[in-house]
C-alpha cells in the first residue's frame, strides 16, 4: 500500500510539474507575442508620425510650383508678366519630381505596413534598364543639384533588356539613388554601372562616395527597421534597403554591399533577362 501511495505522489507529481512547464511555455509565448505586437505598433506609430512629417516639403514645394503656374498663366495679368514656356517646362518638371517623392514615400510606407511575410506582387515585362535609370536620375535631378554631386553612369548601349516589373524597378532605384545621394558629401560622386553578368542576368552597381558600412553591419541594414547607429538621431524609417532587397528577391535576383569605413559604399543587385525565371 506504501508503494502504491508513493507511485500515486510520483505520478501527481510528474503530471503537475508537466502542467507547470507547458503554462510556463504558454506564458512565455503570450509575452512575446504581445512584444512583438506592441513593437509592431510602435513601428507603425513612428512611420505614420516620420510620413506626416517628410511630406510637409514636397507638399509645400509643389503647392508653390502649381501656384505659380496658376498665377503666371491667369488671363487676368499682362502679356509680359506670364510665365515664359521655357519657365512653365521648369515648373512642371519640379511639380513632377515633388509628385514622385510624394508618391515614393507613400508606396513604402504602405508596402513596409503589410509586412515582410506577405508574397511580394510583380508584374514583369521587358523592360529598357537604361531608359529608366535616366528617368529616375531626371526625377531626382533637384536633389543632386542641391549638393552639387557629379554622376557617372557607365551602361553599354547593347545592354540587353531585363525581363522585370517597371515600378517596382523604379522603386529600387529610387531607394538606392536616395540613399547614395543623402551619404555622399557635397561636391561628391555617384558611380552608376551595368553589365551583363550572365546570358540569364543583368548586373547593376550602385556607389556612392559616402562614409561607408561597418562590415559586421552589411548584411544587417537589409533586415527590417535595422538602422545604423550613426542614423538613430536623424530621420528615416528604416524599411528602404529591406523593400529593397524583398524587389530584387522576387525577381529572383541577388542584392549586397560592398563597403569600407571611409572609402564609401557599392550597392549590387541582379536581375532577370529572360522570362524563363518566372515560368
Amino acid at each position: 500500500l506504501e508503494e502504491t501511495q508513493t507511485s500515486l505522489a510520483s505520478n501527481t507529481t510528474i503530471a503537475y510539474t508537466r502542467e507547470l512547464i507547458q503554462l510556463s511555455d504558454e506564458l512565455f509565448r503570450s509575452q512575446q507575442d504581445k512584444e512583438t505586437l506592441e513593437a509592431q505598433l510602435r513601428f507603425k506609430d513612428r512611420l505614420i508620425s516620420m510620413l506626416a512629417h517628410d511630406l510637409r516639403n514636397p507638399l509645400t514645394a509643389l503647392s508653390i510650383a502649381l501656384e505659380t503656374l496658376e498665377m503666371g498663366s491667369s488671363t487676368d495679368i499682362e502679356e509680359q508678366s506670364k510665365l515664359k514656356p521655357d519657365m512653365q517646362a521648369q515648373l512642371l518638371k519640379h511639380a513632377r519630381t515633388q509628385t514622385n517623392a510624394i508618391n515614393r514615400m507613400i508606396t513604402d510606407i504602405l508596402q513596409a505596413a503589410k509586412g515582410s511575410d506577405r508574397k511580394f506582387q510583380i508584374r514583369p515585362i521587358e523592360l529598357d534598364l537604361a531608359y529608366l535609370f535616366q528617368d529616375t536620375l531626371d526625377c531626382l535631378a533637384s536633389q543632386f543639384n542641391a549638393k552639387s554631386l557629379r554622376i557617372q553612369t557607365d551602361i553599354p548601349q547593347d545592354l540587353p533588356q531585363v525581363y522585370a516589373d517597371p515600378d517596382r524597378v523604379r522603386q529600387l532605384l529610387m531607394n538606392l539613388l536616395d540613399n547614395a545621394a543623402k551619404y555622399t558629401p557635397d561636391s561628391g560622386k555617384i558611380h552608376i554601372t551595368a553589365l551583363h553578368r550572365t546570358t540569364q542576368t543583368i548586373q547593376v552597381s550602385i556607389c556612392d562616395s559616402g562614409p561607408g558600412i561597418p562590415k559586421e553591419n552589411q548584411e544587417r541594414i537589409f533586415e527590417d527597421q535595422f538602422r545604423l547607429k550613426r542614423d538613430e538621431d536623424t530621420e528615416g524609417y528604416g524599411i528602404g534597403l529591406s523593400l529593397c532587397q524583398r524587389i530584387v528577391r522576387a525577381h529572383y535576383g541577388q542584392i549586397w554591399v560592398d563597403s569600407a569605413i571611409g572609402q564609401g559604399s557599392c550597392f549590387h543587385f541582379t536581375l532577370p533577362v529572360s522570362s524563363a525565371w518566372f515560368d
